[in-house]
């Protein structure tokens, strides 16, 4: 087994969350901005910091896909973070702070 990748993502404000929030996973996941290097597979670790909440929660994914620096359309170079099966999942909570925003047109990192 692979051992987990530590990293960090500190969303300042829902705009923030809702750009990189991925909803069309099974599980939900997240963009996390990185031009470190992963695979598809690697085991992640993230320390997310939600808008408006004092402490940062720890979520726990698998690496689905990467932007890589210099991707076409200046697109962020980063890695999308599928959340675990487990029942911690931080999909409901980040659902219920994005209600209202899900379904708009507003640009995202992933989409």
């Amino acid at each position: 087994m692979s051992e987990t990748k530590t990293l960090t993502l500190n969303l300042k404000d829902k705009q923030a969350l809702h750009a990189a929030y991925m909803p069309f996973l099974k599980r939900g996941g997240l963009f996390i901005p990185t031009s470190r290097s992963f695979l598809p597979g690697d085991r992640i670790e993230v320390n997310l910091q939600l808008p408006e909440e004092p402490d940062p929660i720890k979520v726990y994914g698998t690496m689905v896909w990467r932007t890589p620096v210099g991707a076409q359309g200046r697109k962020t170079p980063g890695i999308g973070v599928h959340f675990a099966e487990d029942e911690d999942s931080p999909r409901y909570f980040i659902e219920d702070l994005l209600a209202g925003l899900l379904n708009t047109d507003k640009p995202t990192h992933t989409l």
